[in-house]
């Protein structure tokens, strides 16, 4: 697993902030933060990259985390694809009807 190689990390958040995860040693009490980073490698670049083939113009999801991460990574593309959370399109949906 590429967790088992990797000490430290830098990793830049939604937000911009910048956080150190990792050290040294691998006994550390808490959380395995660079583990949770290392252990979803790829995963964003490959929702992106099927986002993108789609050629949608919106992407509808009720997670509020996965909206997050896919703005970020669809910024990162420089796209501009509508990442809504499924209460705004049904609010949207309300506000259309007669």
């Amino acid at each position: 697993m590429t967790v088992n190689h990797i000490l430290g990390l830098e990793v830049v958040m939604p937000d911009g902030e910048i956080v150190w995860l990792g050290g040294k040693t691998r006994e550390t009490q808490g959380y395995d933060l660079t583990g949770v980073f290392v252990g979803s490698e790829g995963t964003l670049h490959r929702k992106v990259n099927h986002i993108l083939a789609t050629g949608a113009e919106a992407v509808v999801t009720a997670n509020p985390g996965c909206i997050l991460q896919i703005q970020a990574g669809l910024r990162a593309h420089g796209a501009e694809v509508s990442v809504l959370h499924i209460v705004e399109v049904l609010d949207r949906a309300g506000d259309a009807a007669p």
